[in-house]
Formats: C-alpha cells, structure tokens, sequence
C-alpha cells in the first residue's frame, strides 16, 4: 500500500484499504526481490544466470553450511535442471528447498540460502565465475571457455590463480593439436 499513514486511518477507512489494496505488508518490494524473504533472514544469493552456469558455488556451499541457514528457495525462472546440483546441496546439508513461483517475484534473483531468524551475513551477493576470474587476472579468452582444451602455460596459469576453475579445462594433447583444436590464447593471438 502506498499510505504511510495507515495506522492514523479510522477503522473503516483501513477495512476499505485492506479490501482494495490487499493487507498491510512490511517490505513488500525487499520480499518481492529476495524470492519471498526478508533481506536480513538471507544468507547469500545467486541471480538466475549464476545458477545455469556449471559447478557450484563455493560461496553457496559454505551458505548452506552455515549454523543458522534453514532454507533454500529456488525461482521457478531458474533452469531447473542447472538447479539440481543445488537441490543436492541442500539434500546434503539438511536444509528446506521449496521452487518458488510467483509473478511478483521480480528481479534476477534465482536462488537464496536464508536463515530462520534475522543474521548479519554482510555481503550476500556472490560475484559471477566470470567477475571473480577476471579480477584475478585471468585473460577473458580462457574465462569464456569453460570446457575447452588449454595449452600448459594457461592451465598453469589457471592453477596458480584459481585452482578449483581447473578442474572445467582440459590440458591440450597431441590429439587436440593433430585434430587442429587450439588454446583459447593461441585463437587470440593468431598463432
């Protein structure tokens, strides 16, 4: 409801509100966004393209297994089949999943890991694979190819920076090079 004074309102005045409007409800457009929670019960969030992407989110693993997480929603908009790996999780850790689906629930929102009662989570967004690689440095050719034949020089690479990204890269072999599959490195540059 728009009217911040609802509470001054007579009595008829707030039956006829409530009857036009819906009832009163404190945050209405935080709940909308965090998939029906309240933004101080939310332990950490995924947007609905961080969930399709593969693996799983370490950021979300350790969500999960917080003390006080207690639930896991799921937008219905998520690819669900992406959302397995996730649904998984929560089986492991014992906690509630429910796939949520609600045309108010707007935003990119796709999962979130809440807690029972209010907790001081700080920041709740995980930055994307792709953000968190090339902040550390790893060139967008090879961040882009997840699944793809790297050359030792950018597997090593890859290991050094970020050693749990390794494991979706496959180092280039004899094979790969006599079939004419090349680095992600090598396309860039034109070697």
């Amino acid at each position: 409801m728009k009217d911040d004074n609802f509470s001054n309102k007579s009595l008829l005045e707030r039956a006829v509100l409530a009857g036009i409007y819906g009832p009163p409800e404190l945050k209405r457009e935080e709940r909308r966004y965090y998939l029906g929670q309240f933004r101080e019960r939310v332990i950490k969030v995924l947007t609905l393209e961080q969930i399709a992407e593969p693996g799983v989110y370490p950021e979300i693993q350790e969500a999960m297994a917080h003390p006080m997480a207690r639930r896991v929603l799921i937008s219905r908009r998520a690819v669900l089949s992406a959302a397995q790996k996730y649904v998984q999780l929560a089986r492991k850790y014992h906690l509630e999943f429910t796939i949520v689906d609600s045309p108010e629930y707007s935003g990119p929102v796709g999962l979130v890991v809440a807690a029972g009662k209010a907790v001081d989570a700080g920041e709740i967004t995980v930055p994307s694979r792709r953000e968190r690689l090339l902040a550390l440095g790893i060139p967008r050719e090879i961040v882009d190819s997840p699944g793809k034949t790297l050359c030792k020089p950018c597997l090593d690479l890859l290991r050094e920076k970020a050693p749990e990204e390794a494991k979706r890269y496959r180092r280039e072999n004899i094979i790969d090079r006599f079939l004419g599959h090349r680095c992600p490195c090598k396309t860039r540059t034109g070697s």
